[in-house]
């Protein structure tokens, strides 16, 4: 079967019963799922062409859905929270507003409409089930991205892995997820699809490539919610769209260095072709490139467009759009320097994995949260209190993981303190930091298996 061991028959089948007397016209339902993910080393870097070390969750967004013949695609939610919406299929869906959950499904079919150049335009009952926390650095707006496509796969005829891989979808949907209106990378959707029980991901982009590390045997993941929200649709999307605009306008910097030291014929697209392009160029020549490039911590507007000769209304146009320009210019320097040391750590993170090293893989993940804090400034107030209080209770590394800003932290426990580490920062960061009296959201991470369909039966 397709999809996680941890699904149960009969979870499945109460989905399945729901759908049943939400749309009573439809009949029985196929049901898909796609888990949630955990990055544990890796942060931003996707979008820049340099890899990242993720794993795929238990946890997941599951969706029982049925095709139907006309254009009108419903879809339903089994938590309250979250709006009934209608929408009509066709060669141009319009977005619901900037926050809507809905997006998410809006953006796979429409980017499967485009790839497979449908005409029909097939409608689809959808009705959504999750327990994966939303807006908590896991990815659940990425895995209903996913799970959408897998029914709307369905509702066109079209089959995963025959007419479209698993990395071709991954890909594809990256690309699709734009219209939400974040400017990510691939990364949550290449895991989420290619996921492995027991494994980690590294992935290497551009083209989107896999390769499956064990994890430690000795040492569990555990997740820590730090409770702060954040909605990349939503009031935190200029802020994150920073990192990618300002990596654009970085890389272009970067061109022009290279063409004068190098070749005039010198093309970036991305700061990952440094390192994969016709370059080649090795960390310490990429690093004294970097140095000559960026040589004071900020670049004003006016500067860039100096070095660039072009003008300012130019960079905003093609690179930055409306990105308020601090006082001190654009901490270019350090965001550079995040990302290529942060390509290091992932390649050192994978390398101690499979040497079984944890207190290697610890280590990277206390400097890459280091580096996400002061070098990406995607980092929070109680975002650095957890991770210090996680390192206080035993955890062997801590770092936020996904977006940023808010969200949650990963942290590298031994197996046999995990009970402990649990008891400790509920005490010390949920109870004292931020007097929480509810259900501690922590729990122990399980690497699982990549998106699917889950079986049609519950006998």
């Amino acid at each position: 079967m397709n999809g996680d061991v941890n699904e149960t028959m009969s979870s499945i089948q109460l989905l399945r019963d729901r759908f049943c007397k939400t749309y009573a016209y439809a009949g029985v339902p196929e049901v898909c799922r796609a888990p949630g993910r955990v990055n544990l080393i890796g942060e931003h870097t996707d979008y820049n062409g340099l890899p990242v070390l993720p794993m795929a969750l238990r946890q997941s967004v599951r969706i029982a859905f049925a095709p139907k013949k006309n254009r009108l695609i419903q879809v339903r939610n089994a938590n309250p929270r979250y709006a009934d919406a209608t929408f009509q299929n066709g060669p141009d869906i319009p977005p619901s507003p900037p926050g809507d959950w809905t997006n998410y499904c809006k953006a796979a079919v429409q980017g499967l409409n485009v790839h497979f150049g449908v005409r029909s335009y097939p409608g689809m009952d959808l009705l959504v089930d999750a327990d994966l926390p939303a807006a908590a650095g896991l990815s659940s707006s990425s895995a209903m991205v996913v799970a959408s496509s897998l029914a709307y796969l369905r509702a066109i005829g079209k089959t995963l892995e025959k007419d479209i891989s698993r990395l071709e979808l991954a890909a594809l949907l990256a690309s699709a997820e734009h219209y939400v209106g974040t400017r990510g990378g691939g990364m949550d959707q290449a895991v989420i699809i290619n996921g492995k029980a027991g494994y980690a991901c590294k992935i290497d982009f551009f083209p989107v490539r896999t390769e499956h590390v064990p994890l430690l045997d000795d040492h569990v993941i555990v997740v820590c919610d730090s409770t702060v929200r954040v909605e990349k649709s939503g009031d935190a999307l200029h802020a994150y769209n920073a990192g990618p605009r300002l990596s654009r306008l970085a890389t272009a910097l970067l061109e022009q260095t290279a063409k004068a030291e190098f070749d005039d014929g010198v093309q970036l697209e991305r700061i990952g072709d440094l390192y994969f392009g016709p370059l080649c160029l090795t960390h310490l020549e990429v690093t004294e490139l970097c140095e000559r490039t960026f040589v004071k911590p900020g670049m004003i507007l006016q500067e860039a467009a100096t070095r660039l000769q072009c003008t300012t209304e130019s960079i905003r146009e093609r690179w930055i759009g409306d990105l308020p320009e601090p006082s001190e210019g654009f901490p270019l320097q350090a965001r550079v320097r995040h990302l290529r040391t942060e390509f290091r750590r992932v390649e050192e993170a994978r390398d101690a994995l499979q040497a079984g090293d944890p207190a290697a893989v610890g280590a990277l993940m206390d400097e890459s949260h280091r580096s996400c804090a002061g070098d990406y400034f995607i980092s929070s107030p109680e975002l650095d209190v957890l991770t210090q209080a996680a390192r206080n209770a035993g955890a062997v590394g801590a770092r936020l993981t996904g977006a940023g800003f808010g969200g949650a932290t990963v942290n590298l426990v031994p197996t046999t303190e995990k009970d402990t580490f649990i008891e400790r920062i509920t005490a010390s960061y949920y109870r004292r930091y931020l007097d929480f009296n509810g259900n501690v959201p922590v729990f122990i991470a399980e690497a699982g298996d990549g998106a699917g369909y889950l079986p049609s039966s519950a006998g």
